[in-house]
């Protein structure tokens, strides 16, 4: 998940900090991009001398509408780890025994059982205070052992952690799609790695005992009430039948999804398209009427890439405009340069 949370950062990064490089182009948007530019840069209104445009109008809807999704999954999710906070771990010798069976490290361990009917599927929950929740029902010790071994799993890749930088991006960019699949697709993995990470050591019918331990688990949410999760926790299962059996087939077949190079390859991938979003800037562009600049009877004229050009002599840069030549300064010359002024060397 290295590489989820990496995209997680530059995607903030990239809001938050909107500069330009020194080698940055800027690229031209097309007539579409044209259209889009001269509605949402429409003015509105008139507010105590300042301009009010019809993209302020869409700014200040994405902040409200983020800033109310924020405060009530926040929440939420406060209120959830304040009611399994109050619930003491329980006492039950033979869940503590399959947690010790599975962590040894006791001084590191830092989770609690917590049993209880406030849940309805196991699951797991916490960034500093760990909790794996399991249903007040019958469970027999092979059941408990890979539920508690998934849970736990979960808990030590810091999946919960993931899951809440994911949720938080959701919430930012509520009103793009793609964020929304981007974390389907981001549960399934981090489900498949855990599978992965369990069944590694497993034999093959010890798999399909853990298998059919998430089977039964699924019937009975379907067969049940309505599938519900605490804001927050991880479960032991996603409630998409697909993605189930994306999970059953990669365990069973034995394989791994993950490698050292997919490991390296995705943060590289991360970090390219990072610098790429940086190297280019969409600009509208049009040709401005001739009425806008047009100045009746005078000397003025219009200096632009096509009947001016740039040149150095001597050290000293000049704009070459109207069969004249003008000095200007090493800024001047490289800001015209980089709006796409042709430098001639020599002047020629």
């Amino acid at each position: 998940m290295t590489g989820i949370i990496i995209l997680y950062l530059f995607c903030l990064i990239r809001l938050v900090v909107p500069v330009e490089l020194p080698w940055t182009k800027v690229v031209s948007g097309g007539s579409l991009y044209n259209f889009l530019y001269q509605i949402f840069g429409c003015e509105i209104t008139c507010v105590a001398r300042h301009e009010i445009y019809v993209y302020h109008i869409f700014v200040v809807a994405w902040g409200v509408v983020m800033a109310v999704l924020l405060t009530r999954y926040l929440i939420q999710y406060h209120r959830v780890v304040s009611y399994f906070s109050e619930m003491e771990k329980t006492e039950d010798t033979e869940l503590n025994n399959i947690l010790d069976e599975i962590c040894t490290d006791k001084e590191k361990r830092n989770v609690k059982i917590v049993q209880t009917a406030a849940v309805e599927v196991p699951c797991c929950m916490g960034i500093f205070e760990k909790r794996i929740l399991i249903p007040d029902k019958k469970y027999s010790r092979e059941e408990l052992h890979y539920i508690i071994l998934h849970e736990y799993t979960h808990l030590n890749n810091k999946d919960i952690l993931t899951i809440q930088l994911i949720n938080i991006l959701c919430i930012v960019f509520w009103w793009n799609p793609f964020v929304y699949i981007l974390k389907g697709d981001t549960y399934q993995s981090i489900e498949i790695r855990c599978d992965q990470t369990v069944t590694k050591k497993l034999k093959s019918a010890e798999r399909g005992n853990y298998l059919a331990v998430i089977l039964k688990e699924y019937k009975a949410s379907v067969q049940g009430k309505e599938f519900r999760k605490p804001a927050g926790a991880m479960p032991l299962f996603e409630d998409h039948s697909d993605h189930l059996i994306e999970r059953f087939r990669l365990v069973a077949e034995g394989k791994q999804r993950s490698s050292c190079i997919g490991k390296i390859l995705v943060p590289v991938i991360a970090v390219a398209l990072l610098v790429l979003s940086y190297s280019i800037i969409l600009q509208s562009r049009y040709e401005v009427p001739e009425s806008t600049y047009k100045v009746p009877n005078s000397s003025c004229w219009e200096v632009n890439q096509k009947n001016t050009y740039l040149f150095e002599k001597d050290g000293k840069y000049y704009l070459h405009s109207k069969q004249k030549n003008y000095l200007i300064d090493k800024k001047s010359a490289e800001l015209l340069e980089k709006n796409e002024f042709k430098f001639r060397q020599g002047g020629k």
